[in-house]
């Protein structure tokens, strides 16, 4: 398969890859961490919105080690990694749904049950088998990969950029970190997303393959970074560490 080829391994462009490969285990440890610590104060706190970005922050781990171990950026295409993928940012929408409009909460429902059914989606389209079906059916049509895609992350990043905003008179300058974050997992998709058509339309591109592989794993992180900070620091759904008190 094209999109497995050498260019998406890590170290293509340099003689290590090793660090591709640190810069992302920093992700996957922020991960794991603050997995760890939102689903610890979801069982102390019942606080929904710190189960869904618990289980944000996992499936971010459990991908992004993935990744590792198999030594290729090709591994979030897969279609497990994808459905993941999809699932993390829109479980980062529902969390702000749920804690910023607190009052829908049949909308909030609606949310939830809209990112998984389209993450589900995104994984059912990416699978071999359902690839080669006879594409004559338009839910199967080559497009119907780009379109799931975009009508899950869309939709997911405005919330993630919207919502923050509509807290700042409680969470002062720490609401801008939550739309930085989208901001920025947006660009880790659309690197994403250029790579595979560049590859696809012009294998021998490499100049772009260079630059997104290159700036990948860095804004990966500092995407990563942002969600963490995001959640950690606003008042209005951090949640609390013993000896750790962080001001605005």
């Amino acid at each position: 398969m094209v999109l497995f080829a050498t260019p998406w391994e890590f170290g293509f462009y340099f003689s290590s890859g090793n660090a591709q490969k640190i810069v992302l285990w920093l992700s996957a440890i922020i991960g794991l961490f603050f997995a760890l610590l939102l689903l610890a104060s979801y069982l102390n706190t019942r606080k929904t919105e710190h189960f869904y970005w618990g289980i944000s922050f996992a499936l971010l781990w459990i991908n992004t080690h993935i990744a590792i171990a198999g030594g290729s950026f090709a591994y979030w295409l897969d279609p497990v990694p994808a459905t993941f993928s999809a699932l993390s940012v829109g479980l980062f929408a529902v969390g702000l749904w749920v804690n910023v409009k607190p009052d829908k909460e049949k909308i909030g429902k609606i949310l939830l049950l809209y990112v998984i059914v389209m993450s589900l989606l995104i994984g059912v389209f990416k699978l071999p088998y359902v690839a080669t079906l006879n594409y004559g059916w338009s839910l199967l049509d080559p497009i119907a990969i780009p379109i799931a895609v975009m009508a899950l992350h869309i939709p997911s990043a405005i919330l993630i950029i919207w919502l923050p905003l509509q807290t700042r008179d409680e969470n002062g300058k720490s609401a801008l970190m939550m739309p930085i974050a989208g901001v920025l997992m947006s660009l880790v998709g659309l690197l994403l997303a250029g790579a595979v058509l560049i590859e696809m339309a012009a294998p021998l591109e490499e100049g772009y393959l260079f630059v997104s592989f290159s700036l990948f794993p860095f804004v990966y992180l500092i995407a990563t970074v942002a969600f963490a900070w995001g959640i950690f620091v606003p008042k209005r759904w951090n949640f609390n560490i013993a000896g750790i008190e962080l001001e605005d």
